[in-house]
């Protein structure tokens, strides 16, 4: 906790987030992708399995990389729960709070998570920081909504969320059921998570990540 506290406040969590966000596509993008709930389990006729095989996946990797160090991000960007899920509730982080994510905040941001987004205005997202380093609890809350958001599995609250390793300077992002993304300032950091999770690695991105090595 001190070390996240003391790197927190020469490197902000806000700093690192956005150079490993911004990245991301890019001629330096150090980044593991990985397939989570496809390959044999379709989200029409098999939604269950293919819930439970994405989050077991997350979930694994990320007792792997986030062994002592781990701060949440969550993004809102104005756009209402569902009503059937959470009716007395109006923004995404209380939803998320009501199913049982609970973890100091700390910190508050505003940023465009997507500046390549179609729409004429793209949104501005209120983004927070929470301390869920001895939370796994937490952690797999994270993961929950993530995979859930686009499938028919509830609850699933309105948001985006990251998880990072600050002293690593390593993060992780589930887009939705398909995959999720592993993020470093350098590709050494990946090597370890590489080999040890081969087999989930997403086959038409193998030849870029071999490079990376």
């Amino acid at each position: 906790m001190r070390l996240i506290t003391s790197l927190m406040a020469t490197y902000s969590i806000e700093t690192l987030w956005s150079k490993l966000w911004a990245r991301r596509f890019s001629p330096d993008d150090a980044r593991l992708r990985f397939e989570l709930g496809g390959e044999a389990f379709d989200n029409t006729s098999q939604p269950v399995p293919r819930f439970l095989q994405a989050l077991h996946r997350s979930s694994t990797i990320a007792d792997a990389v986030f062994r002592e160090n781990c701060v949440a991000l969550v993004a809102w960007n104005g756009r209402e729960p569902n009503a059937l899920d959470y009716p007395e509730v109006k923004n995404g982080f209380d939803a998320l709070a009501a199913t049982g994510f609970d973890a100091p905040q700390t910190g508050e941001w505003k940023s465009i998570l997507y500046p390549e987004s179609d729409d004429d205005e793209p949104y501005v997202w209120t983004v927070r920081s929470y301390d869920i380093s001895a939370n796994k609890a937490a952690r797999d809350t994270i993961l929950w909504h993530a995979i859930a958001d686009e499938m028919p599995v509830y609850p699933s609250a309105p948001v985006v969320t990251f998880l990072i390793d600050p002293v690593h300077a390593i993060m992780l992002h589930v887009y939705d059921d398909r995959g999720m993304d592993i993020m470093a300032d350098a590709a050494a950091r990946l090597r370890d998570t590489y080999t040890a999770f081969d087999g989930w690695l997403l086959d038409y991105d193998r030849n870029r990540m071999a490079n990376l090595f």
